[in-house]
């Protein structure tokens, strides 16, 4: 019988000769602030990825929630058919009949008064702090302060890239600090110590994608929640990964019901259907008054294109189900993970965590399920952080909802998932 390699000391690289080629001809010309893994998309369809020479992969990062489905066909004729017969880049300083369907349509199916639209999750997050920064100098607040908590990932606009205390890497400290921005430990007790007379708001995310993905509980989002009401400051919640249907909800907040509701959101990723960016602040009246002309916009933030697609994909996520059955397969797959031995899983709907035990990186492990010699089916999940206090290493399993089976996952765990995983501990 061979000698068994561990993961960490197998080299990985392109399945094919056009994959080669055109890893060769991007890194001969793109910037490096990617290091992406070595499989080259040439064509995506429901839940597969498929590259130039013929492989084939399960996407289970979904581009880190923006995708339902690969090549919705809903969404994909929604636009086809503005580009044909509607307009193209109309910017908001005009009304649109696409506008109108989209702010209606989002304001209906989460509730809020108003929406702020946007074109990417950062530029969202951004106008969300640079909101409550304004109703802080509103209030006569000579300097305004926003809280946001540690393990936090916003993007990597420079007001959020600068307090980079999710991920000292994301910024290296080369650029000054983002005035106006306080961090603070993600408890309640040091969340409170933080806030003082400059406080306008607290700003979190509802779960913690990137931090691991790492689970709020009731309990501890309650009480954040009721400490910026009793301290008359907004409360704020991220939702561009976990809204949407993504954690079994069409908002995540709304697992600890109607009380939980933050003064404002930020939706994104899922909002276009993995077609087109698109990106918004919902909120209620008393939050989004704030946006007077001049003080925010977007050149592609609500242009028709992008409303198109959004209401297509809303549609979508309404008709066909989407936090219900993300909330249902994601409990399935939990399942078929639990006793794979060395790994502990947790989970919100389709966003799910597994932490292996005494491994330094998974990312070895995730390279093997989509690299590795005979691997099949393949499987792309992106490697998450480690843990040095418990020692354990993330890594995340987020795949695209509306395109996901209870079959697709039982071949995924069996024939990939488990004995990878199940080896992974002999890269100690």
């Amino acid at each position: 019988m061979a000698k068994f390699i561990p993961f960490r000391d197998r080299n990985y690289g392109p399945l094919g000769p056009q994959s080669a080629e055109l890893i060769r001809r991007i890194e001969g010309h793109s910037a490096r602030n990617y290091e992406p893994y070595p499989f080259v998309v040439y064509r995506a369809q429901g839940p597969w990825l498929f590259d130039p020479d013929g492989n084939k992969a399960l996407d289970f990062l979904s581009a880190y929630s923006a995708v339902l489905s690969h090549g919705h066909e809903g969404v994909i004729e929604a636009v086809k058919r503005e580009m044909e017969h509607g307009c193209d880049l109309v910017s908001r300083a005009l009304f649109s009949v696409r506008y109108a369907d989209f702010v209606e349509l989002v304001a209906q199916l989460t509730g809020y008064d108003r929406v702020l639209s946007k074109s990417d999750g950062g530029s969202a997050t951004d106008s969300a702090i640079s909101g409550l920064l304004m109703h802080g100098h509103e209030r006569g607040i000579e300097n305004p302060e926003v809280i946001l908590t540690k393990d936090y990932f916003h993007g990597r606009t420079w007001i959020f890239a600068s307090n980079a205390l999710f991920d000292p890497d994301q910024s290296n400290r080369r650029v000054p600090r983002a005035p106006g921005v306080v961090v603070a430990d993600d408890d309640v007790e040091a969340i409170e110590a933080a806030i003082n007379e400059n406080t306008v708001g607290i700003f979190v995310e509802t779960h913690k994608g990137e931090g691991g993905p790492l689970f709020s509980t009731k309990d501890h989002y309650m009480a954040i929640r009721r400490l910026a009401t009793e301290r008359d400051i907004f409360f704020g919640a991220d939702e561009i990964q976990t809204g949407l249907g993504r954690c079994g909800y069409m908002m995540a907040w709304q697992e600890y019901g109607d009380e939980a509701r933050p003064d404002f959101v930020t939706l994104g990723k899922a909002l276009g259907g993995g077609i087109i960016p698109v990106s918004a602040v919902v909120g209620t009246e008393q939050f989004m008054r704030i946006y007077t002309p001049g003080s925010d916009g977007s050149t592609f933030g609500g242009y028709s294109l992008a409303c198109a697609a959004a209401c297509a994909s809303l549609e979508y996520i309404d008709r066909e189900g989407i936090p219900k059955r993300a909330k249902e397969l994601g409990d399935y797959f939990v399942r078929q993970l639990e006793g794979i031995e060395g790994v502990t899983v947790d989970h919100r709907g389709l966003l799910i965590r597994v932490e292996l035990e005494g491994v330094d990186t998974a990312k070895h492990s995730c390279l093997e399920m989509l690299l590795g010699q005979g691997r099949d089916p393949r499987i792309f999940m992106k490697h998450g952080h480690y843990n040095p206090k418990t020692r354990r290493a993330y890594t995340r399993i987020a795949p695209p909802p509306g395109a996901m089976t209870e079959a697709l996952i039982d071949q995924a765990v069996e024939r990939t998932i488990a004995p990878v995983l199940s080896q992974a501990r002999c890269n100690i």
